[in-house]
């Protein structure tokens, strides 16, 4: 493979028990989101803890215990990257697409994206801060990885400390020792 365009750690919030990826992207197929359908799953990531945190918040209004931060090493080679304006032009998106609750239009590039053998979406985070991705399960390449390589507990002190603004990399600072995902491109 060539040097793949996102390499590195990435984040998602969920229940502790949910650390199959390939179950995770099945269960999206029942409850399409942003890039995903009913014909193909996807899973959610964050590039950041603390997006992770708050995308969660966001989906289901509060985080409730128990929660688990999964870290997930992620190596993807083809990646449409939507942070870059000139990207979301050529895909057909304005901003405003990224943060509607219409779906329509996001799953339609979905569609285009999975048809075209794309492994991974970027995107700004529905949340205002951070950067989103969802990972195109069923279009992984042989050579890509996705796997959960940690998962911090999120008890209820950490969570009440996380709605008071405190970076969750202070309550868990082993998280400064993951190298952040980075794209390549």
């Amino acid at each position: 493979m060539s040097e793949p365009r996102i390499s590195g750690a990435v984040f998602r919030a969920d229940h502790p028990e949910h650390t199959d990826l390939s179950e995770t992207a099945e269960a999206s197929r029942k409850e399409p989101g942003r890039f995903n359908t009913s014909r193909f799953g996807a899973v959610y990531l964050s590039c950041e803890p603390d997006t992770a945190i708050r995308e969660r918040q966001r989906n289901e209004g509060r985080v409730e215990h128990p929660c688990a931060l999964f870290v997930v090493s992620l190596s993807v080679g083809d990646v449409v990257d939507l942070t870059i304006e000139e990207e979301r032009r050529r895909w057909g998106l304005t901003t405003q697409d990224l943060t509607s609750d219409d779906l329509s239009r996001t799953q339609r590039v979905a569609e285009r994206a999975f048809e075209n053998a794309v492994e991974a979406i970027l995107w700004p985070s529905a949340t205002g801060e951070g950067t989103s991705v969802a990972v195109l399960f069923d279009r992984l390449a042989e050579d890509s990885r996705l796997e959960v390589v940690h998962a911090f507990e999120l008890t209820p002190t950490t969570l009440s400390a996380v709605d008071a603004d405190t970076p969750i990399a202070t309550i868990h600072p082993l998280l400064s020792t993951f190298r952040r995902a980075r794209s390549s491109a």
